[in-house]
């Protein structure tokens, strides 16, 4: 499974008004309808929005698991130099 292009979507009733989403064999999401429309969320709970229809629920999943799985450049760390001794401290001179 390539992260640009994972594996697609299974969708499953799992009562009269929800649908759980899976890709392979982990959980990816889930739909259900509420007042004011379908309700979809995240494989961590994350709030995908409310829609106009269960299709459009369901992409919203899809969505935005092509978007958690695409890669993000980091710029490299910065190089820590070694110091010798604490921070702040100057040694104590003997006479």
């Amino acid at each position: 499974m390539s992260l640009l292009h994972p594996s697609p979507l299974s969708w499953r009733q799992a009562d009269l008004d929800v649908y759980v989403a899976t890709a392979g064999s982990d959980y990816a999401g889930f739909v259900g309808a509420g007042t004011s429309g379908f309700e979809a969320q995240g494989p961590l709970g994350e709030n995908l929005g409310v829609h106009t229809s269960v299709d459009a629920a369901q992409a919203a999943v899809d969505g935005h698991r092509v978007r958690a799985t695409t890669t993000v450049t980091r710029r490299p760390r910065p190089l820590r130099t070694r110091r010798s001794g604490a921070h702040g401290r100057i040694a104590a001179q003997h006479e």
